[in-house]
């Protein structure tokens, strides 16, 4: 993987903004916020549209400076705190600095409470596909921060285009017949666009493509605009709520199973989560603390993609949650040559400083090839799946051993015979689903962590680290330490602990001027894949899902691949690259 972003310098003048590189303005009206709203807000009949549906999409070319985004916002606030919810897709490839973007919004005074959120929550300025979910105006912004012809990476219905690329004489490459043919094929039946250009090329690809495409008079003194709708022989419909799949019952109640609890009641979706243990986390998801990290790779794979991804979704909810203990992050104590090499290669890929960098400190002089991931480390488990699931009904000590399926709902049996119902089943019990079909994907590992006591004297006791196993930072007086992996499913406790023992690193153990001591430990089975990826899917009834493969990265994967299964439920744009997307779900609807 690498990061492809380049930063453009910008020069600044009388309030107008102005790209170097396309030598072309971001805005320049005397009354941009009124020429956003005339262009694309009313353009589009945003305010009609979000009538007519629970989830509004707009996708746009072009994020700029995100006046588009804030301006929507705003107008269309008083649906969204209604139960409406809008997802704002967005390309772009030049992103502006945060810096750069704090001193435009301080020339907008009236857009200041929108912008100030929207300041806080941006991403790392890193190639990719960012979601930042805003619950003050239930709205799910998804940043790709890639060259707009990545449209044709994506597979997505929307119900409004923004066409705001820089002109078509400064920027070409942006409004090619390949771009706008893939803008045409993600847009719903009746789906609208809108542009400030009425450029005669661009208007014939839009209709070459397919739109019908109309003039109308331009904002101010631009003499006319370009507008469109699609006409096809087939309604498609899908709206977030195309059917009813109220309640939902979740079995399990691990990271994955709280992860879906949350994803659900954000949608105002009635949920419970059913657990075979007596709390939260009885299985894999109940360790102490539980690490957050990505595994970057060279190339473009699946995987490394996936994980990257997963982690900074993930990680932003633990954040966002008030899950994450004060941290330092984590080093990485590269354990072969080939790690080093890898690492060596990574920094070369320009990623930002504030995802990972070459660490070097006093207490470590003898290590070269350190390396921090800064935002990286420990999830305080027990609040993160409190906090996930809150307010979400939970039944314990249910085992689920059998489900009828009638039309209308489902009756879930335990092993003594006691029922529940509901209309929608979602399997989230790792290794240990019925369905015999999954069963045959799983792969159960055992691991085990270490509990070691604290020494007041260790180096840093804010700091985790990575040597093929970890070692987290001083958490309620503890260090967890692991963890084990074994295809061997039987606990043995002593043989265990000594192994996690043993693989601390040298420089490590001699940072410990106490004797290490063991408190306490903790043993649990995991489920794993063959490829090293989950999967999400449904299976033959009819409002039955499924969701697995973890292994030991479930809070980093969870909550992310929680999200993709739920909005594949709910018919919503799945913003992930088709190729990870087909291998990410198992479908086994007959």
């Amino acid at each position: 993987m690498e990061n492809k972003l380049k930063n453009i310098s910008v020069l600044s003048s009388n309030k107008i903004l102005k790209s170097e590189k396309f030598n072309d303005f971001y805005f320049n009206s005397i009354n941009p916020t009124n020429e956003c709203k005339y262009v694309y807000i009313d353009a589009n009949n945003l305010t009609k549209k979000i009538e007519q549906t629970s989830n509004l999409v707009i996708g746009e070319l072009g994020f700029g400076i995100g006046l588009n985004f804030i301006m929507t916002v705003k107008s269309l606030k008083k649906n969204l705190i209604n139960n409406k919810h809008l997802h704002y897709i967005s390309f772009e490839g030049y992103p502006l600095e945060d810096k750069q973007l704090k001193e435009i919004y301080s020339n907008f005074k009236e857009l200041n409470i929108i912008s100030n959120v929207l300041l806080n929550r941006l991403p790392l300025k890193m190639s990719g596909v960012h979601d930042i979910y805003f619950p003050e105006y239930n709205t799910t912004l998804t940043l790709i921060y890639d060259e707009f012809n990545a449209v044709k990476k994506f597979s997505f219905l929307a119900d409004a285009w923004y066409l705001d690329g820089f002109s078509p004489k400064k920027n070409p490459s942006s409004w090619s017949e390949e771009i706008l043919e893939n803008v045409y094929k993600n847009t719903k039946f009746e789906g609208t666009f809108s542009t400030f250009t009425s450029a005669t090329k661009v208007r014939k690809y839009l209709i070459k493509v397919g739109f019908d495409v109309s003039k109308k008079i331009g904002f101010s003194q631009k003499r006319e605009m370009l507008v469109g709708v699609k006409k096809i022989i087939k309604k498609i419909n899908l709206n977030f709520h195309d059917f009813n799949i109220e309640p939902v019952a979740i079995i399990g109640g691990g990271v994955t199973g709280a992860s879906l609890a949350f994803s659900l009641k954000k949608r105002n979706i009635e949920c419970f989560i059913v657990e075979k243990g007596h709390d939260l986390g009885n299985g894999a998801s109940g360790n102490l603390v539980a690490f957050q990290i990505p595994k970057l790779t060279l190339d473009d794979s699946i995987y490394g993609i996936f994980s990257l991804r997963s982690y900074l979704y993930s990680r932003n909810l633990a954040i966002d949650l008030d899950s994450v203990p004060i941290s330092n992050g984590v080093i990485i104590f590269p354990n072969r040559d080939r790690e080093n090499k890898k690492f060596e290669e990574l920094l070369n890929l320009k990623w930002p400083y504030e995802l990972f960098h070459n660490y070097k400190s006093i207490e470590f002089k003898n290590f070269k090839n350190l390396h921090l991931f800064p935002n990286s480390g420990i999830v305080e488990t027990k609040n993160f799946l409190k906090n996930l699931s809150k307010s979400v009904k939970f039944i314990s000590n249910f085992e689920v051993n059998k489900i009828d399926h009638f039309k209308n709902k489902k009756i879930l049996y335990n092993t003594v015979g006691n029922t529940i119902s509901a209309k929608t089943v979602i399997w989230a019990n790792g290794y240990e689903v019925k369905n015999d079909l999954l069963k045959k994907i799983c792969i159960p590992t055992s691991g085990q962590v270490t509990y070691i006591k604290k020494d007041i004297n260790f180096v840093n006791q804010k700091l985790n680290y990575s040597y093929g196993n970890f070692f987290s930072q001083e958490f309620n007086d503890l260090h967890q330490i692991g963890s084990t992996f074994s295809k061997d499913l039987n606990k043995n406790e002593n043989y265990n602990n000594k192994l996690n023992i043993k693989n601390i690193p040298l420089f490590l153990r001699e940072k410990f001027k106490s004797q290490l001591k063991v408190v306490n430990s903790r043993f649990s089975i995991r489920s794993s894949t063959a490829n090293r990826l989950p999967y999400f899917g449904s299976i033959e009834e009819e409002n039955e899902f499924f969701i697995g493969g973890m292994g030991s990265w479930g809070f980093t994967y969870a909550p992310f691949l929680s999200e993709l299964l739920v909005k594949h439920i709910m018919h919503e744009p799945k913003i992930i690259e088709t190729k990870i997307l087909e291998k990410l779900i198992l479908d086994y609807r007959v």
